[in-house]
């Protein structure tokens, strides 16, 4: 199966990275191009549901830094590097006959520079660096450079950014950009498949919960079928107050999220205590459970780690579905589609709860709990405003026709 990965990027980068990838096998890249690595945000909020995210330079990075603590998908960037520095100056005095102290470069730091002449044991003088920072507006780097060619004090610009590589172009000054070295983006791939990888196996983590009811809790069976139903698990009776359950890490984190827990204790008219454990197989969870146990407080939610970190109460007072639904880009949608905006938030969530980026008509029904009938006209209405595409059939192992697989096609990472 291939990952699909979210670039951001500009042109140029995208058009290296088409030659290059070919190389990288069962990857499917989707590009999202920015004029100016300012624009990094923006376009964050107009990914499609993929595997990873891959910001293309330190600029970019930095411009989504606070955007990236909450990123809901795993991410990385390529990084600026000695490496990079040393490709970009050798290809500058190959190809282009300059002295080192004839150069104009913008860089993350100058400490790269630095060191990379002190590596050749360069003694001469030093090139014009100038640091980037987002706090200094890319026309000033521009304006810079500009003058140090008007004064003749230059043969040559290096630049990390690519609207200043087309705006000195057009002036006619010359200039080449910071060379992003094949091997320096192969490995970046391939390390958005590992990411991709690891966090699909972190979400297959084996968990065990324990449910203990007060002794005089009425008909406990029906909640803990309603429970187990939230966060697809299975579960069985150990005793009259208490019962197990057996899940996966990525079904429990979905339902915390989505605060899918809150209602359990609104329907229990005694005290409950509800605990989870992690584990690389089941016997460790359910250790981890039983021992959550000892510290659980009643109607609240704990967790212990494999990693024996005590992890609660949960859940806390937000529910990030209601918040969604006022959501100006999902009230958009709810105008053009004519569903309730909580329909599209809840398919936005069905959309994070899962590990593939396919799905039928049955999967999203049993998740919005609705009839094959209804989930079917959701999907006709997405699909004819374009929110949606069928991308092929999946055969069934019974008689009857293939059931079409359906990708969402709009931003789920809001």
């Amino acid at each position: 199966m291939s990952t699909k990965i979210a670039v951001i990027c500009s042109k140029a980068f995208m058009n290296r990275l088409n030659i290059i990838s070919h190389e990288v096998p069962h990857i499917q890249l989707d590009f999202y191009i920015y004029n100016s690595p300012e624009e990094t945000p923006n376009l964050m909020k107009q990914v499609k549901p993929c595997d990873v995210l891959l910001l293309a330079g330190t600029l970019p990075y930095l411009y989504a830094k606070h955007l990236l603590r909450q990123w809901p998908i795993p991410w990385t960037y390529i990084k600026q590097d000695e490496t990079m520095i040393s490709a970009t100056i050798l290809s500058a005095i190959a190809k282009h006959n300059v002295t080192i102290d004839r150069l104009s470069i913008d860089v993350m730091s100058s400490t790269f520079i630095q060191n990379v002449l002190q590596d050749i044991q360069y003694e001469g003088p030093l090139p014009y660096l100038q640091e980037i920072e987002l706090s200094t507006p890319t026309k000033q780097l521009l304006t810079n450079h500009i003058a140090l060619w008007q004064s003749k004090q230059i043969d040559l610009v290096i630049t990390s950014i690519h609207a200043i590589y087309d705006d000195l172009t057009a002036l006619g000054i010359p200039v080449i950009r910071m060379l992003d070295p094949k091997s320096s983006i192969i490995r970046r791939l391939n390390e958005s498949i590992s990411l991709s990888q690891l966090t699909k196996f972190e979400s297959a983590k084996a968990v065990a919960g324990i449910i203990e009811f007060h002794k005089t809790t009425h008909n406990p069976l029906q909640m803990v079928e309603q429970l187990a139903t939230t966060i697809h698990a299975s579960y069985q009776q150990v005793d009259t107050c208490r019962f197990e359950l057996f899940t996966t890490y990525g079904h429990l984190q979905n339902a915390l999220t989505q605060n899918k827990l809150e209602s359990f204790f609104t329907v229990s008219e005694k005290s409950a205590k509800l605990v989870f454990g992690y584990g690389e197989s089941i016997l460790e969870a359910q250790s981890n459970a039983q021992q959550a146990l000892k510290y659980a407080l009643p109607n609240a939610i704990y967790i212990l780690t494999e990693n024996k970190e005590l992890q609660g109460p949960f859940p806390n007072n937000t529910t990030r579905l209601s918040l969604q639904a006022k959501d100006p880009y999902i009230v958009l949608m709810a105008k053009e589609t004519k569903l309730s905006p909580l329909n599209i938030s809840k398919i936005i969530a069905f959309s994070k709860s899962r590990q593939s980026l396919q799905f039928t008509a049955h999967d999203l029904s049993e998740h919005l709990q609705v009839t094959r009938r209804t989930t079917e006209r959701i999907l006709k209405k997405l699909v004819d405003h374009n929110y949606a595409k069928i991308v092929g059939e999946e055969m069934t192992y019974q008689q009857g026709r293939p059931r079409s697989l359906y990708e969402l096609n709009f931003s789920t990472y809001h």
